[in-house]
């Protein structure tokens, strides 16, 4: 990420701040460079999430050039001083201490008091936050992209706070995905790529934080479940390919429209036959479905002839009839999903041909649960569509779990 300093993020929060003029948002800082002994200085408890791997090059490094950038504090209550960016740098410094290294542990701060001028929307704590993340961006060179997809999430909710009130206020305008990736320095496909790796499972994670899975292929393997994540990259490994963008799109082909294995419909019992149940006796849905089939010889006369059905949403459903028919929605529907994740994720390998096949496949998907439940689309999709700042017809036409759950 590119480097952000906590002034700048405070005029990209409002755009009449224009950089040499100052800002009621700039921190006010004590730049004075005082050096204090290194075991004195507080570990803050919200870097501990942080990666302190390295230490030891980080020690090797300020050895060879003797140069070791200033560890920024805040003050206490109790007048100690607690570190709020420079927690490496620390460690390093004691790791040298411990080696021999050197034998002073004396290191250069400076004292930064956090003025929070935005308490009507985020608060001190949060503010906090921010003045950790952001400061250090261009330090900690060693985040893993699902720590670095952590710290997005982190903070990805005090910003949306800082939009809408200084959008409210009439300083910004504008959606909030570009504001925010622009605040973080990146481009919006890649904001989009880092936030589909909190998606993935965590045997993806690893193999994104080792370097063997890209951000981009993680983000094709988001829109599909855990199991079959994990069937898509074992596949890929068991041919001794590289896990690419492009062979994860094979592979899904493969896996996205399969039908799933072992699957037994689960009957919600009613009341009545739980309670019969308990007592020993046979289930009264049963026992009737075997009197009648024993009348028949074993056959099923019943009229389930496929010309003859009226439409499902008219028929009187059996508890089974309602189970089988609620899970052929939930399938139906996580296949809506995948599709309309295809549709939505922008990467520069799709084609336009790409984008038709799956604009005919979420129609078709629709139709199908359009008919299952006897409902049109939701109008609620709409507001589920502005949340996500990605407005779209395909996702602004139908939302499937508000229409699972008619």
């Amino acid at each position: 990420m590119k480097k952000q300093s906590a002034s700048l993020i405070a005029k990209l929060l409002n755009k009449n701040s224009q950089p040499g003029q100052g800002s009621s948002n700039d921190l006010k800082t004590t730049e004075e460079i005082i050096m204090r002994d290194v075991h004195e200085l507080v570990p803050n408890p919200k870097n501990e999430k942080y990666s302190l791997d390295n230490i030891e090059d980080l020690a090797m490094m300020i050895q060879l050039t003797h140069n070791i950038e200033p560890i920024i504090l805040k003050t206490m209550e109790d007048g100690r001083f607690m570190i709020t960016s420079g927690h490496r740098r620390r460690l390093a410094q004691i790791y040298r201490l411990e080696q021999g290294m050197i034998d002073n542990p004396m290191v250069p701060t400076i004292t930064r008091e956090i003025i929070n001028d935005f308490e009507d929307a985020i608060t001190d704590d949060e503010m906090e936050t921010l003045n950790i993340v952001f400061p250090n961006k261009g330090q900690r060179r060693n985040l893993t992209p699902s720590q670095e997809a952590d710290e997005i999430a982190l903070i990805k909710p005090i910003i949306k706070k800082l939009y809408d009130y200084q959008k409210a206020a009439g300083n910004i305008d504008g959606k909030f995905r570009p504001y925010f990736a622009n605040i973080l320095g990146i481009s919006e496909t890649s904001l989009q790529r880092k936030e589909a790796i909190r998606k993935v499972s965590e045997e993806v994670k690893v193999e994104v934080d080792a370097g063997n899975i890209t951000a981009t292929a993680a983000a094709e393997l988001a829109s599909m479940d855990t199991e079959e994540q994990n069937s898509v990259v074992e596949a890929i490994k068991d041919r001794g390919e590289e896990i690419t963008v492009q062979a994860v799109k094979e592979e899904k082909k493969k896996v996205v429209f399969a039908p799933k294995k072992d699957f037994t419909p689960v009957v919600k019992e009613s009341p009545a036959e739980c309670e019969l149940e308990d007592e020993g006796q046979t289930k009264l849905f049963d026992q009737e479905q075997k009197t009648e089939l024993d009348e028949n010889d074993g056959v099923n006369y019943g009229g389930n002839v496929l010309n003859d059905m009226p439409p499902i949403q008219n028929q009187e459903m059996t508890d089974k009839d309602f189970s089988a028919k609620m899970w052929l929605q939930q399938e139906i529907a996580e296949k809506l999903k995948d599709a309309e994740q295809r549709l939505s994720i922008e990467t520069h390998e799709k084609t336009e041909e790409e984008c038709q096949e799956w604009q005919a496949r979420v129609k078709v998907i629709k139709d199908v649960l359009a008919y299952l439940d006897g409902v049109g689309c939701s109008d609620e999709c709409e507001a589920c569509c502005n949340d996500c700042d990605r407005p779209c017809e395909h996702s602004k036409s139908f939302q499937a779990t508000n229409t699972m759950n008619k």
